[in-house]
């Protein structure tokens, strides 16, 4: 009997002693897994942190980048803008977008350069009110308003200026009406076309008017005006002219000489005038003005 109490006793604490053992081994192995979760949590806590600081530091790298960008064309010279147009076509509507940019939606600018030959460049000078825009014919393309250009000689010049009233803009447009013509012999030119030719002291003038506009071609010494006033009247056969509020004025020299050819027209309170060498590049690039 007493031999039964101490076997069973014995299997008593074995049992005891195995139980706790097993108890220690989950709280280990709780504890182990708890380290292990908060392990991985720090890791994924850290990734987090690196990827977001990696994200921001790659979003704050592409603004800077952009900034730059901006800074660098800004930096590069007073209100300049890029033309990268591989011809002059679309160079020409590049500078026209720079210089509503700079001028005003609501500016009148060309859209054609008016050369067959060479690289248009173009800077200007003024503000909206009062503006003068140089066209230059390059040998290579530059930037709208790049510094360097200001030492060559442009081909076309473009003007704007602003009166003080409708009326004295008006009167600002060199106009001649057909009445101040009245007896002067008159010239065919072509189609319905008649210009009166007005002679004297060895200089002779041509002149015809046409809708709002007034057009003169003046012969110098030994120069005979009617070819070009025939060539005139042609090349405005296929360029339309900016349309004036209420007058407009084209006068050219036979035989081209620099600076000697001038378009003008009145729009609102200011008065709009185009001079060039050339009669071509001249009426191509009036005819393509546009709003």
């Amino acid at each position: 009997m007493k031999k039964s109490i101490k076997i069973f006793m014995a299997t008593l604490v074995a049992l005891t002693l195995a139980a706790c053992g097993n108890e220690n081994n989950k709280k280990s192995s709780l504890s182990e897994t708890k380290t292990t979760q908060k392990s991985n949590v720090s890791k994924e806590s850290k990734k987090t942190e690196q990827s977001s600081e990696s994200s921001s530091s790659s979003s704050s790298s592409s603004s800077e980048s952009s900034s730059s960008e901006v800074s660098s064309s800004s930096q590069s010279g007073p209100q300049q803008a890029k033309v990268t147009g591989d011809n002059n076509t679309q160079r020409m509507a590049q500078i026209a977008g720079a210089l509503k940019y700079f001028l005003g939606k609501d500016a009148l600018v060309p859209t054609k350069a008016g050369i067959s030959s060479g690289v248009v460049n173009a800077y200007y000078t003024g503000d909206g009110n009062n503006f003068t825009v140089y066209y230059i014919k390059d040998t290579e393309g530059k930037n709208f308003n790049d510094p360097s250009l200001k030492d060559k000689v442009s081909y076309i010049t473009f003007f704007k200026k602003t009166y003080g009233s409708e009326e004295e803009a008006e009167q600002a447009v060199n106009y001649i009406s057909g009445e101040a013509e009245m007896g002067l012999p008159k010239v065919p030119l072509s189609g319905n076309v008649n210009a009166t030719l007005n002679s004297g002291a060895g200089q002779r003038y041509l002149h015809w008017n046409s809708g709002k506009w007034s057009v003169t071609i003046h012969g110098t010494a030994g120069k005979d005006p009617v070819p070009t006033g025939r060539k005139v009247v042609a090349l405005l056969n296929n360029a339309y002219l900016p349309a004036p509020d209420s007058r407009g004025a084209a006068s050219f020299t036979a035989g081209s000489g620099s600076g000697n050819q001038k378009i003008e027209w009145n729009n609102g309170k200011a008065v709009y005038t185009i001079k060039g060498s050339n009669i071509n590049s001249l009426i191509e690039l009036a005819g393509s003005i546009q709003k």
